[in-house]
């Protein structure tokens, strides 16, 4: 196993335990029978898990365009899983939980961030797929 994929499994595993406790509050504070978060949620961590993992399939010195690729898919699903709750799951303090972790990975797998504004390559994909 690469370094680079030694640090994307240590953010995942670092931010696994604060993306739990949030959903566990969030599926407290917002579960109905109208609105069963549970599977919802558990899309929005199968999605980040995928990311993760393509991004460790990348070979060393991948390309951006690439990593933006998979960074896009992401937020896509993402979006996806948003407007199938009516928009009302991923919201700011979401942004404030996810954005980091998917760009920390961006930038171990080999992105300059600092090429996009405030350094955040996701911008643009949040805006286009209106999520975080």
């Amino acid at each position: 196993m690469s370094l680079r994929n030694d640090k994307l499994d240590q953010v995942l595993a670092e931010a696994r335990p604060r993306i739990a406790e949030h959903w566990t509050f969030f599926h407290t504070a917002i579960t109905s029978p109208r609105f069963p978060a549970s599977s919802a949620i558990a899309r929005v961590n199968e999605l980040l898990d995928e990311y993760f993992e393509k991004l460790k399939a990348l070979p060393d010195g991948a390309l951006s365009m690439t990593v933006l690729r998979e960074m896009e898919t992401l937020i896509r699903g993402l979006g996806e899983v948003n407007a199938s709750c009516n928009g009302t799951l991923l919201e700011t303090d979401e942004r404030e939980l996810l954005v980091p972790i998917i760009i920390e990975a961006a930038s171990i797998a080999g992105l300059n961030v600092g090429e996009f504004d405030d350094r955040d390559p996701t911008l643009g994909f949040r805006a286009e797929f209106e999520v975080l």
